[in-house]
């Protein structure tokens, strides 16, 4: 389907949302009565004094109105996109937005395209996009930087939009490029406090390195394939066939097109999406709001890297090599960020861990061919973490803008529908069945399985299973010891907290009901085996992606995956009691005898507390002498080099200039003399060279 100007309007509908709030937005919320108090601002750690609770002005119901009715409707259009999609038979189901020429001189036209895959993308940007401005109408309440916010919000969905509906890689990266520029104002939203401005500016320069990745590997894809449309006549996947193998053998390009390029697209994947080793930024982002947490771990901009190698995945799948890598980063990085994830106190940075860890579970998926069941992860994660993300704010925003577990607890009885809710995530991301969690995880561990069992890594890749069991048994504990501390045991905050401690607002809490109800039914889409149930969402993304890699991966037998299964959910009930058992009596509640730990003894509740220094050792290995050698430049290349050639020059001319001033002494007559003088040598020198030429 062509021309179709519906996906014009998806993508700019948030953006004239930007522009109102941008620059209308001052006439919404007079300066003189905004107060600056939002729930990040007046975190009590940082001293920033206390939460009023104030509820929305007319004023910031406009502008936030307007924002999350311009993200809905876009939400609402993705809905309309998705039912034509449905009425296109056969297997190319795409709809194409009308285009306008961008680039002549390789025919790169601008347009969008809508198929399964970028279909998928839209409604859960959009959906739960939505939802999450919503709630931050109530969370961002009385905030200096009310409409600057929304702005910002409403700046990052579009860029978002570009990135996944672009119909080639050149608008992908226009959107890919977007996102960190809005992820840097919103995580930076709060620029008078130092740790919110340093964490801004650390995910912009993290991520610039995944971006100059993407960046090589577009020019080493069109140089391969001559194009950077996704679709078409000399598209990508056509090309990676027999034939077009035989001619990249032929044109020596078969290095780059199977090894180096997937790499670099698995770099760049890594710095969006957070995995070793570029994951070092996604912690700090939680120094932003925690609706910006939620809308950056959840929906839209970690979910960027997942994507990229979904799209481009006949680039993968033609480099085993480069697929088992992905493979093993995901893993990697899964395992660590969950044994980090243990310790943590700050209840928004065992979250975050964990986005990171889940982020890992995609990656291992996609390594072992398992793409669709990558998105299918993707799909359900953006519920259940947007819930937890935005069930920790409803928390932190009736503890005054407290956020460390260690100064909560008892807390179920005074948030009731928070605890209700966020118990739901928690059991989804733990995968307890029939929750959604459980589906998606339990697919990529069950294709992790057979792709072992079919040779994929050789004879030792069980390893990628059972770690990936072991990560499912860590995160169920880490999330239910989040949920002990912080709702049950004795209170450990003082009287004036408690006095203040109310549930959210109707504003806030109706998106975490909101969020819930998918949490616990979206996981059936992905379908049963076990009880013969088809998978509607496997089925959705076929024309895109295959659910496996046909070519290689057979179905596992059922009694292997009954297996998988029981192992699965036994690892989460596991990691559920044992943190039950570990802190119903817990006073300040830390993972092995927290009242007889003593800091700085080397153990690995230091390690692990102290996310194994990998922060320390960047700063000692590349921070620091990048800064020293930057110093040197300046001193030497730029201060005695550049400066000294140039105030050199200006010296030499200075020194001319003061040298002929005193020629102009202002009589006419000494001008005369020198005009005859000039006049005298330039008849003599003419009579000297007719003379020499005469000879």
């Amino acid at each position: 389907m062509e021309n179709n100007l519906l996906p014009w309007f998806v993508v700019l509908a948030p953006l004239i949302g930007f522009f109102i709030n941008a620059f209308m937005g001052g006439n919404f919320i007079p300066r003189t009565k905004a107060v600056h108090h939002g729930a990040e601002a007046s975190h009590d750690t940082h001293g920033h004094g206390a939460h009023t609770h104030s509820a929305p002005t007319s004023g910031e119901w406009l502008s936030g109105g307007i924002a999350t009715a311009l993200v809905l409707l876009s939400f609402l259009l993705s809905i309309v996109l998705y039912f034509q999609l449905g009425t296109i038979s056969g297997e190319e189901k795409r709809i194409f937005s009308s285009a306008f020429s961008w680039i002549p001189t390789i025919g790169l036209p601008f347009r969008f395209v809508v198929d399964p895959l970028s279909s998928l993308m839209m409604l859960v940007i959009t959906g739960v996009g939505s939802l999450i401005h919503l709630y931050s109408i109530g969370y961002m309440a009385g905030n200096k930087g009310f409409t600057r916010y929304f702005a910002y919000l409403n700046l990052f969905v579009f860029f978002m939009l570009l990135l996944v509906m672009g119909s080639n890689l050149i608008v992908l990266f226009v959107g890919w490029e977007g996102v960190g520029l809005a992820s840097y104002l919103l995580i930076g939203f709060d620029y008078d406090r130092v740790a919110a401005t340093n964490a801004g500016k650390k995910a912009f320069i993290v991520n610039r390195i995944g971006d100059a990745a993407l960046l090589v590997a577009l020019f080493i894809i069109y140089r391969y394939f001559g194009s950077f449309e996704y679709f078409g006549i000399n598209n990508m996947a056509g090309v990676l066939t027999e034939q077009g193998r035989r001619v990249a053998i032929e044109n020596g390009y078969l290095f780059t097109s199977d090894y180096l390029t997937p790499m670099l697209l698995l770099l760049a994947a890594a710095g969006k999406s957070a995995q070793i080793p570029l994951y070092v930024w996604l912690p700090d982002a939680m120094e932003g709001p925690t609706p910006v947490s939620a809308l950056i771990h959840a929906a839209t901009m970690v979910t960027g890297g997942i994507y990229l190698i979904c799209r481009l995945h006949p680039i993968f799948l033609a480099s085993p090599e480069a697929m088992s890598v992905v493979a093993v980063v995901g893993l990697t990085t899964a395992f660590l960020a969950a044994v980090i994830a243990l310790t943590q106190t700050d209840i928004k940075k065992v979250l975050a861990y964990s986005t990171v860890s889940q982020l890992g579970y995609m990656f291992l998926a996609c390594g072992v061919g398992a793409f669709g069941a990558a998105m299918f992860h993707v799909f359900t994660h953006a519920f259940f973490k947007a819930l937890l993300f935005l069930g920790s704010g409803s928390v932190i925003h009736a503890m005054n803008g407290e956020q460390d577990m260690r100064k909560m607890g008892d807390l179920s009885k005074k948030l009731r529908i928070t605890c209700a809710t966020m118990w739901i995530g928690t059991l989804a991301i733990a995968g307890i069945p029939p929750l959604a969690g459980f589906f998606s995880k339990d697919e990529i561990l069950a294709n992790a399985y057979a792709d072992a069992s079919m040779g994929g890594l050789g004879d030792s890749n069980h390893l990628l299973f059972w770690f990936g069991w072991v990560v499912a048994g860590l995160t169920a504990f880490y999330m239910t010891r989040l949920m002990w501390k912080t709702f049950y045991g004795k209170p450990r905050y003082d009287n004036e907290t408690a006095r203040h401690i109310h549930e959210s607002p109707p504003v806030m809490w109706i998106p975490l009901v909101a969020l819930a109800i998918p949490s616990v039914f979206v996981g059936w889409l992905g379908g049963m085996k076990l009880l013969h149930i088809e998978s509607a969402f496997e089925k959705f993304l076929e024309p895109n992606i295959h659910w496996r890699k046909a070519d290689t991966l057979l179905s596992i037998p059922e009694n292997a995956e009954i297996f998988i299964v029981s192992l699965s959910v036994i690892a989460s009930i596991a990691g559920i009691a044992y943190a039950w058992l570990r802190y119903r009596n817990a006073k300040n509640g830390e993972l092995l005898t927290p009242e007889k730990k003593v800091s700085g003894s080397g153990s690995l509740w230091d390690l692990s507390y102290n996310k194994f220094y990998v922060d320390e050792f960047y700063d000692a290995a590349i921070v620091r002498p990048g800064r020293k050698f930057a110093n040197w430049l300046w001193r030497t290349a730029d201060a005695r080099m550049v400066d000294g050639t140039v105030n050199g020059v200006s010296g030499i001319i200075a020194s001319l200039s003061r040298m002929l001033a005193g020629w102009q002494s202002g009589y006419a007559r000494n001008y005369a003399l020198t005009m005859l003088l000039g006049v005298v040598i330039v008849v003599i020198g003419c009579l000297f060279g007719l003379r020499m030429v005469g000879r």
